[in-house]
């Protein structure tokens, strides 16, 4: 079976937009599936199947099984293009990386490689990091209209759950939390995979610091607001139609995730964008 999202042969978009909304693209374990370089294209074919392309523009990554049979123009296209190509085994495991030369998606990655040679490389980091951390909280913690005394990380997470608390419950403020931040992991690890991040990379390896962890601690503080209002939402509609206020349910909190995926988007990209500014002022 293949699987390639969003992708429709008709759409003719500018090339920035398809690259921003490139997606991995997953082929057929067997080995009668092959792939070929059609112009600016992966072209994959299988016996008795029609052949199916690929605009390089549209893939983030590639995940193949280790019995399907490329050709070299299109691994060396790929490359070109900056996306990785994982070789997955029958049994699951990674066999094999192809890993693209430098270029724009994997600029974060070498420039944070160069930060951790330098002396102090994680106190710079984590400045960085607290800077970054004051910055945003300050900017949910306003956008939730918090007084000027609790705007800061600590007395503003205090803050905002006490209002999520009124809206939901204890309960159903730490769960509705949980739940988002655990998304907004998933989401900033994949991010960072696209990046050129990942387990199987030496800095992946070494696990500290972790970047995806700290970087979806600082995309939580967007989704606070969201959060928030939806929580105040149906807080009022319970008391208007006089019935007692239920748990928020986990689909629906990731419904409310999914309904902000273009902000969330563009807020995981502002992060990465801005610590990859700094990277480029201190390496």
């Amino acid at each position: 079976m293949m699987v390639s999202t969003r992708y429709s042969p008709r759409q003719r978009e500018p090339a920035a937009r398809l690259r921003d909304e490139a997606c991995p693209l997953y082929t057929a374990a067997g080995s009668d599936t092959r792939v070929r370089l059609d112009g600016r294209a992966l072209s994959i074919q299988r016996e008795a199947r029609a052949e199916q392309l690929f605009p390089l523009q549209r893939i983030a990554r590639v995940h193949s099984g280790t019995r399907v049979q490329w050709s070299s123009e299109a691994l060396l296209a790929c490359a070109a293009q900056g996306i990785s190509v994982v070789f997955v085994d029958d049994e699951g495991a990674i066999a094999a990386r192809l890993l693209p030369r430098p270029g724009e998606r994997d600029e974060l990655l070498h420039r944070f490689q160069d930060l951790l040679l330098l002396p102090h490389a994680l106190d710079r980091y984590g400045h960085w990091l607290g800077v970054s951390r004051a910055r945003i909280a300050y900017w949910a913690c306003t956008r939730l209209g918090a007084p000027p005394g609790a705007r800061d990380p600590r007395n503003g997470r205090a803050w905002i759950e006490h209002q999520a608390q009124q809206y939901a419950g204890r309960r159903g403020a730490e769960r509705t939390r949980q739940w988002l931040r655990s998304l907004a992991y998933q989401w900033t690890a994949a991010h960072l995979s696209d990046l050129g991040f990942g387990h199987n990379t030496e800095l992946g390896q070494a696990g500290e610091p972790s970047l995806a962890r700290d970087l979806a601690e600082l995309l939580m503080w967007y989704l606070e607001p969201p959060r928030v209002g939806w929580l105040r939402r149906r807080f009022d509609a319970a008391r208007h139609r006089g019935e007692p206020l239920r748990l928020p349910r986990h689909v629906d909190t990731v419904r409310l995730f999914e309904s902000r995926a273009a902000r969330v988007l563009k807020r995981g990209r502002d992060i990465t964008d801005s610590l990859h500014r700094w990277l480029v002022s201190e390496t």
